[in-house]
């Protein structure tokens, strides 16, 4: 867990696992910016999972009625944050992610494994906050938040 601006991020691996520190770190920091992007008000908190796309697949299966792998799926809190223990921030949800689909689209973008996660990750975390890409308008609102937080994600690596 890393508490980053009012925002605490978990970041697991398949079957709760830790991930590599580097990785991990990497993705607590775009999750972050693409809170701030998305104008999410802190304190909150969110998970991200990466994990297998068998995994991925039936949770696409079970809650989406799509028998098919996907690169990342968003589990956000329906009309209130889920339940947590006095004290605790508010819990936007899970961001899931299909580690496989993600190292073969790194490999087709031809950038590293460690950037796809994170554009994977704003792209799940923009999600939770009710961002989404169903018509021309929202797509355009997305994208805007997501180039947002890639802009600043570079401008913290360099």
């Amino acid at each position: 867990m890393a508490e980053q601006a009012g925002y605490e991020i978990y970041v697991v691996g398949p079957d709760g696992d830790d991930l590599p520190e580097l990785e991990a770190d990497g993705i607590r920091r775009a999750a972050r910016l693409a809170l701030e992007a998305g104008g999410a008000e802190p304190p909150c908190a969110m998970t991200v999972s990466v994990t297998t796309a068998e995994q991925v697949r039936a949770l696409n299966r079970d809650f989406a009625g799509l028998d098919e792998p996907t690169d990342v799926l968003s589990f956000g809190a329906e009309d209130e944050p889920y339940a947590v223990e006095p004290g605790e921030p508010p819990y936007l949800g899970d961001v899931i992610i299909a580690r496989p689909i993600a190292e073969a689209q790194a490999q087709e973008a031809g950038h590293s494994l460690l950037t796809e996660l994170q554009i994977l990750t704003i792209h799940g975390s923009l999600h939770l906050l009710g961002y989404d890409h169903q018509d021309d308008a929202q797509q355009a609102e997305m994208r805007a938040r997501e180039a947002a937080a890639l802009e600043a994600l570079q401008s913290t690596e360099r």
